[in-house]
């Protein structure tokens, strides 16, 4: 073990070894894997190749020329992803299971500071290979590209630093409770959310997300939002674009909250012989409600701008299958919450720029993942 730093990387370390032994010890299903995966980012890249990079070259053009906002935009954009990350290793280094583990300051220290380090050079490398393949498929891209990336980047490393900055601050003060008198409080009653098979447990996810959404949860996104809404616009659009947008903000409040409680659930109940189906079926409700709650006012939203009701449809059903491939990753990697987060943005992902040629496909080869993902869930411990 390193004294230099906490042993939770040593035991990160350990499990990614044990993971590939363990992909060793299985070569057919392994092997299948990789050609899945190959075959799905073989199609996510000849889609990706379809699309014309000059329009979106056209867009990176306009924000290169608004540098202060373009700016805030991304530091808020890496405040929050280093400020989230800090702040829960840290409390869980501090406050749980690690917690009566005599390790020295400076080593948990360290070793926060390694993982805050690393995740933003991810993102930063991210968002790099991104602006590359907008490269690859564009003609013109020279007068945007490397303004861009200076721009993108030295926003995201200085709002990376705020985030890690105001996260060991206020990790370093006493503990005191994360919530304030009301702020779980519903506004009304929703008599039909309870679920016979698992009591308050809809309750507990809907009171999990107004406590994040009252505390300022996505702030960074509606200031974001706000940024970027033209204010030109005409007074129906520009209610249709808020009521779209803020929606969508919320709901993806909502659904991280919902999926945090599946996690927290799944490890109050380990030792409760819980059917899975009930299980899934009460985690499943209080989503279902918030969709259908942001599928009606995203697609008046769009009426509101000029859309058709056909278009209003598929937004609705696109939300549909996005939630139903984030709690069906999430039920399937209950133990494993992170790696649930990564597949449904790979996949995500992937299945977007399908859409790009095969949008007549795409619907099919969700509702398989989908359905895979169910299956595999039934079968986890």
């Amino acid at each position: 073990m390193n004294e230099r730093f906490h042993p939770r990387l040593d035991e990160f370390g350990l499990v990614a070894r044990n993971r590939w032994r363990l992909a060793l010890s299985r070569p057919g299903e392994t092997l299948f894997q990789t050609l899945a995966w190959a075959a799905a980012l073989a199609l996510a890249a000849w889609g990706a190749s379809r699309i014309d990079g000059d329009r979106i070259g056209l867009v990176l053009h306009f924000l290169v020329e608004q540098p202060l906002a373009t700016g805030v935009l991304f530091a808020a954009f890496g405040f929050a992803m280093s400020h989230g990350t800090t702040a829960s290793l840290a409390s869980e280094l501090r406050h749980g299971r690690w917690g009566a583990t005599p390790v020295p300051v400076a080593a948990t220290r360290r070793t926060v500071f390694l993982f805050a380090l690393g995740q933003t050079l991810l993102g930063n490398a991210g968002l790099l290979a991104v602006l590359l393949g907008i490269v690859a498929i564009s003609d013109r891209w020279e007068h945007w590209f490397y303004p861009a990336v200076a721009i993108f980047s030295i926003a995201l490393w200085i709002g990376a630093a705020l985030g890690y900055l105001v996260a060991r601050r206020r990790e370093a003060q006493p503990r005191t409770r994360n919530t304030r008198h009301g702020t779980t409080k519903p506004l009304f009653a929703l008599p039909g959310l309870d679920d016979a098979r698992l009591h308050h447990f809809p309750e507990w996810q809907r009171r999990e997300a107004l406590n994040r959404w009252r505390l300022g949860g996505r702030l960074w996104q509606l200031v974001a939002f706000g940024l970027l809404i033209p204010m030109n616009s005409a007074f129906w659009s520009l209610l249709g674009l808020l009521l779209l947008g803020t929606s969508l903000i919320w709901y993806g409040v909502v659904l991280r909250a919902s999926e945090d409680a599946i996690v927290r659930a799944t490890q109050l109940f380990a030792a409760s012989p819980l059917p899975f189906p009930a299980f899934a079926a009460a985690s499943a409700r209080y989503p279902f409600v918030a969709w259908v709650a942001v599928a009606l006012i995203g697609s008046a939203g769009l009426v509101l701008q000029g859309a058709s009701v056909v278009v209003a449809v598929v937004y609705a059903l696109v939300l549909a299958l996005g939630t139903a491939l984030a709690l069906t990753l999430t039920w399937r990697y209950r133990h494993r919450p992170l790696t649930a987060r990564i597949r449904t943005s790979a996949e995500g992902a992937a299945l977007a720029a399908a859409a790009y040629q095969l949008w007549f496909l795409v619907p099919f080869v969700a509702v398989a993942l989908i359905a895979r993902h169910y299956a595999v869930a039934r079968k986890t411990r």
